[in-house]
């Protein structure tokens, strides 16, 4: 970038276009003015200067040929660089209007980095040949204009072959020109008709690592690419059949020490037959050419396995669901989902988890046919698309890659760990509506595999109990996610009374989670929790609860002044995301909510599951004040020793063993002993479910210090808080 800014003219009938290109460049020291269409770019570049232009091809009204026509008129190439702006990458259309006189081309949108290398190409072009410009005008006995100064540059082509074949200069501007084009930075050439070289440049000569003599008359094909040779004589006879008219294409080029690379070039042929003459510059493009196809490769691929990823499987699957409709042909797709990755990942770390999944990668490529499509989803989940294969006849090989993950052996750290796949397979053919359809029901046989027992393949049948269930789930996905973009959740709070000896004084809440669905209807927490467990969306329904929560009683400050706690749940998958961490801790030290009126909600499975995680988290809030509550407690323990190392607060007694305690003798010394041990390592105790005054009067007598059910209030719309306190 040159210090000062460079102003670039943006060209397209898109507005959400032209804001991303003045948005991004000027986000890079560029000074962008953009126009809808030909007319208003045309009226601008008579009123401004631009250094460059970014023109749209396909515009409605004067499209971007024609536009490129009137500019090419008026400026030259070096003048004021064109860059067409192209939807697709035709090559029709990219040879069009680089034969109509654009410098460059990128393809729309395009990644903002090739955009940036070719503008600053075509920039740093220009600024060469303005100093090239520059110095024919200080001298004193030159007084052209830079149109002059282009034709006798071609003029003196001309010459200087004639300088070759019959002597020495015989003049001081010859000499003065000789040395411009000798030292032009890019490669140039005169031909004759027969593709010799007549004359070469000295820059060029130096870049491809030849001597003078070992070019001059020698067929300039001899420096292309093997494989490209065919292509540079087609382009050449194109330029001989149409005199005086520039042509341009993209070519690999090959330098003396061998070395292959991607140049743009731009010949015109003048004159005919024996006195004709190829006038041809060799632009040096193989760091934007390296860049675009590095660019292009990360785009379709996994970083991590080299496998291809979610995106290119798209792509070709699209491609392939057109076959089965057009041609009635039919192919499979496999989703396979490791099972013992979470326990390694967890167990010896990302590291692990990582050096695991590139294994498997390799193993699976080892295994499956090279014209079908694996591919990498994202975490250790993979898909194999397999081409023109029923899915009977697919099974057989997806059971053996099944088997070959099986018998597969990661070590790390000295130890060896065994790894399995549950794997869905479903037919793609003519009755599947698109990509998004065959993945969903590749998945949901994927997850019927799984709850099978794992290591396994299930194959989708639209009837199965399994799918049908996991069909509704995924349909709660949809609808969590639109629930959250329209704002359809809601908060009710419910009362925590005092019922045993304890200091505490204020009121205790706990904020409970309520759904509307699409006509209004109130949806109960217990309908779209598992699915959002499932989906991975308990994170973001948590995020809502938690901002919306600390937002009311921030609005309330009255209402804060007499609390007690306010509990607010969490789900597992919280307790594991950095992110929500963050976002509390953050939401706590802004200082207008006290962190000690604040109780956190979490399911003693969902602690379990990661104990580690669940302490950090714990430790981390409880540091700043806030209180936490095991819920649910006595549904899935095993044993109590792990409360020893949970710093929880409160222990809230699973309903289930609450609401028959006046009638189950079982029940009872359950509660009776959760509260003994809770009391013994320091934790109040809570009972759920008391939906009658019996099991409040038996819970008061057993000491139990507080009690939250129907008997005590029912869960209540928060925005009738206080109507009804």
């Amino acid at each position: 970038m040159p210090k000062t800014a460079a102003a670039v003219l943006a060209v397209d009938d898109n507005a959400t276009i032209r804001k991303a290109i003045s948005m991004r460049l000027g986000s890079k020291g560029y000074n962008v003015v953009t126009a809808p269409d030909g007319e208003e770019a045309l009226r601008l570049i008579e009123k401004q200067s631009f250094d460059l232009v970014l023109l749209d091809l396909q515009m409605p009204g004067m499209p971007g040929e024609q536009v490129l026509e009137q500019l090419r008129l008026r400026y030259s190439e070096t003048q004021l660089p064109i860059i067409m702006l192209a939807a697709s990458d035709d090559k029709n259309d990219i040879n069009r209007t680089l034969d109509l006189g654009a410098n460059d081309y990128v393809t729309k949108p395009g990644e903002l980095p090739i955009l940036l290398a070719r503008i600053k190409t075509q920039l740093s072009l220009k600024r060469t040949a303005e100093k090239l410009r520059e110095a024919e005008f200080s001298a004193s006995h030159i007084n052209r204009s830079a149109k002059d100064l282009e034709i006798t540059l071609d003029q003196f082509a001309r010459d200087r072959v004639h300088e070759e074949l019959l002597g020495d200069f015989d003049s001081t501007d010859e000499f003065r020109y000789h040395v411009i084009y000798d030292n032009t930075p890019m490669t140039c050439f005169t031909l004759n008709y027969e593709g010799e070289v007549l004359f070469a440049n000295r820059f060029g000569l130096q870049f491809l690592g030849y001597q003078r003599d070992e070019i001059t008359r020698h067929s300039i094909f001899d420096l292309y690419a093997p494989d490209d040779r065919a292509i540079a004589a087609e382009h050449l006879a194109s330029v001989c059949n149409s005199a005086g008219r520039l042509h341009r294409w993209d070519i690999r080029r090959q330098k003396k020490n061998g070395n292959i690379f991607w140049v743009r070039e731009t010949a015109r042929a003048m004159g005919s037959g024996s006195d004709g003459m190829i006038l041809m510059t060799c632009e040096d493009i193989d760091d934007n050419y390296s860049l675009t196809q590095r660019l292009s490769y990360q785009a379709t691929h996994d970083e991590l396995t080299g496998l291809a990823n979610r995106k290119a499987l798209e792509e070709r699957l699209t491609q392939v669901l057109d076959s089965a409709h057009a041609e009635k042909t039919e192919h499979s797709l496999a989703i396979i989902d490791l099972d013992q990755f979470k326990i390694i990942n967890d167990t010896c770390g990302h590291s692990a988890g990582d050096e695991l999944l590139r294994q498997i990668a390799r193993l699976l490529k080892s295994v499956v046919r090279k014209r079908d499509t694996l591919a990498r989803l994202g975490g250790d989940e993979f898909a194999l698309l397999v081409e023109d294969c029923a899915m009977g006849q697919a099974h057989s090989g997806v059971e053996a890659l099944r088997q070959a993950i099986e018998s597969f052996h990661f070590i790390w750290g000295g130890r060896t760990y065994k790894v399995a796949a549950s794997i869905g397979l479903v037919a793609i053919n003519e009755q599947c509506e698109d990509t998004n359809s065959a993945l969903s029901m590749a998945d949901t046989a994927c997850f019927a595999a799984k709850d099978s027992g794992r290591n396994r393949i299930h194959c989708y049948q639209k009837d199965n109990l399994t799918v049908t269930r996991h069909h509704g789930e995924m349909r709660w996905a949809t609808r969590i996610n639109d629930a959250l973009s329209e704002d359809r959740f809601e908060l009710n709070f419910q009362r925590i009374t005092q019922i045993g000896e304890s200091t505490d004084h204020g009121d205790h809440y706990e904020l409970l989670i309520r759904m509307r669905d699409e006509l209004g209807k109130v949806v109960m927490p217990s309908e779209f929790l598992p699915a959002a467990e499932r989906y991975n969306l308990s994170d973001k329904v948590d995020r809502w609860v938690i901002e919306n929560a600390l937002n009311w009683l921030r609005d309330h400050p009255d209402m804060v002044e007499q609390l007690h706690l306010c509990g607010i749940n969490l789900s597992g998958q919280s307790l594991g995301n950095e992110a929500i961490l963050r976002f509390i801790v953050e939401q706590i030290d802004e200082g207008s909510i006290p962190a000690q009126k604040l109780c956190f909600e979490v399911t003693e499975t969902a602690a379990i599951a990661d104990l580690e995680q669940a302490t950090h988290f714990i430790t981390l809030l409880k540091d700043r004040g806030c209180m936490f509550a095991l819920d649910d407690f006595g549904s899935g323990f095993s044993s109590f020793a792990y409360l020893k190392k949970l710093p929880v607060d409160f222990l809230k007694i699973d309903g289930s063993f609450v609401r028959d305690i006046c009638t189950d003798s079982i029940d009872l010394a359950m509660v009776r002993s959760i509260n003994e041990i809770g009391h013994v390592m320091g934790k109040k105790t809570i009972a759920e479910f008391v939906e009658d005054r019996g099991v409040l009067d038996v819970l008061r007598a057993v000491g139990v210090d507080y009690a939250q059910g129907f008997e005590i209030g029912r869960p209540t719309p928060i925005d009738q808080f206080f109507s009804i306190v």
